[in-house]
């Protein structure tokens, strides 16, 4: 086990921040994960430009929510002669809150849960040193592109050097943007991990990671049937939670609508030699929680509405639809908690919760159009 280390969880994609569902649900998966170390010598940090970025992401989705209940309702009036209190409504779903309320206080919960400490640009961060990496092209700023993106992830990563330095500490970072797998690189207190749950990994005793090893051994012998079973019923009950894109090409605009979702198999994959297919996330004498990634059959059947444009009437014309099913292999991480009240971890093992780590999920149609059949050829 890794003592008294410092973890800077930060997140970034290429130039800008990219903060994708999974880590603006701090109350469930990864995240929740990190309330482990709240007690603990290991320190969680973010600097306070990732904070800030986060915030803002964590704020899109309560507007936009607040914007589109208002316009829904509106349409409730006219076409289903809805004449409840518009206003009313939204104040009961929002709990007369803000948008930005509901964040603020959400990424405030979680920073207190967790015990994260905030480090500030300011006074950790020199002009000079900035701009004269900017202006060497020095990581995070690339050579191309638009460099004065790059500014907030300079910004983030010298605070952290800093605060290592003036700690004598090293951070673990967190992050999968090749410019601050650069930076951490040439830096002498900052080490890049790419994925929040090798993190994890690295923080488990020898216990959690012997338990994994013998579930893994135990799951190719085909000893874990139940568990098995377990999995699929979750993964089947939880498909509907997931975000499905339908990705397909066509001569015609189209809108889509995925009318059926059926699961067919799922095996789980390794994730790391030799055959092991369970990753120790946090361990408590009689729980623990593993990470696993599922390989899922699925068929997805999808209903495509066609439009043209009319341009003597000057507007949008339905000319069909057309109903496809599609099968797909999908790669899926899922966390699942597993409790032996006996801390054995070899008998009776039950699965106490499993959740979907993967939130998008991209279905790939090939080109596709309207119907065109008479219905008279199908008698």
């Amino acid at each position: 086990m890794v003592g008294d280390a410092t973890l800077g969880c930060c997140s970034v994609g290429h130039d800008i921040f990219d903060f994708s569902d999974i880590l603006l649900k701090l109350e469930s998966g990864l995240l929740k994960q990190l309330g482990q170390f709240s007690d603990t010598s290991i320190k969680i940090i973010i600097s306070e430009v990732v904070k800030n970025e986060l915030l803002n992401h964590l704020e899109e989705k309560p507007k936009s929510l607040y914007t589109d209940i208002g316009r829904f309702l509106k349409d409730a009036q006219i076409h289903c002669q809805f004449e409840g209190d518009i206003d009313y409504i939204k104040r009961l779903l929002f709990q007369g809150r803000k948008p930005e309320e509901i964040a603020y206080n959400r990424l405030e919960n979680f920073i207190e849960t967790t015990s994260i400490e905030i480090i500030q640009a300011q006074g950790n961060v020199e002009v000079f040193e900035l701009l004269n990496k900017y202006f060497k092209n020095e990581s995070p700023f690339a050579g191309t592109g638009k460099k004065k993106n790059e500014f907030p992830d300079a910004m983030a990563l010298m605070s952290l050097e800093s605060w290592a330095e003036k700690n004598g500490k090293k951070v673990l970072v967190i992050s999968e943007d090749s410019d601050w797998k650069q930076y951490c690189t040439d830096s002498q207190n900052l080490v890049l991990i790419k994925s929040l749950s090798e993190c994890f990994e690295l923080f488990q005793q020898a216990k959690p990671y012997n338990i994994c090893r013998q579930l893994s051994e135990k799951y190719y012998q085909g000893e874990l049937t139940l568990m098995k079973d377990a999995i699929t019923s979750a993964l089947e009950d939880k498909f509907y939670e997931l975000n499905f894109y339908i990705e397909a090409s066509s001569p015609y605009q189209y809108e889509d609508e995925i009318t059926n979702v059926r699961h067919k198999q799922n095996e789980l994959k390794i994730i790391k030699e030799p055959n092991i297919i369970f990753r120790p996330i946090h361990f408590d004498n009689d729980t623990l929680v593993v990470e696993a990634k599922s390989s899922i059959d699925i068929s997805v059947e999808c209903t495509f509405y066609f439009t043209t444009w009319d341009s003597i009437d000057k507007e949008e014309v339905a000319i069909g639809t057309n109903t496809i099913e599609k099968e797909q292999n999908l790669d899926v991480t899922v966390l699942l908690t597993l409790i032996d009240e006996s801390e054995k971890f070899d008998e009776e093992i039950e699965v106490n919760e499993i959740e979907i780590t993967t939130t998008e999920i991209r279905i790939y149609f090939d080109c596709v159009e309207p119907d065109w059949r008479d219905e008279s050829d199908d008698d």
